[in-house]
């Protein structure tokens, strides 16, 4: 696992701050908002969605299945669900 999220920061590998998880906001160091959850959709700061997750598949917003939860836990070391999809999304893959 090269990421460490613990349920509120995602650091890299070195233990730098990469971004933030704010209740339903996603921000980088900076503050700048990188996404919004709402329930299973992860959309852009425009409110444009750009994947979605099941509960095991995450899936562009053509329908295309990108990866599962599994791939993304052998990247980001932390709690599962949709902050971490995310995270995994917006900022790894």
């Amino acid at each position: 696992m090269n990421y460490k999220f613990d349920g509120k920061t995602l650091r890299d590998p070195r233990g730098n701050k990469l971004a933030v998880f704010d209740g339903n906001v996603i921000h980088d160091t900076r503050g700048t908002r990188l996404g919004t959850i709402e329930r299973d959709s992860l959309k852009d700061p425009r409110g444009n969605k750009l994947a979605t997750f099941d509960g095991r598949d995450i899936r562009d917003a053509h329908g295309s299945r990108i990866g599962t939860m599994g791939d993304i836990q052998k990247e980001i070391d932390g709690p599962g669900g949709m902050s971490l999809v995310g995270l995994w999304f917006l900022l790894v893959r």
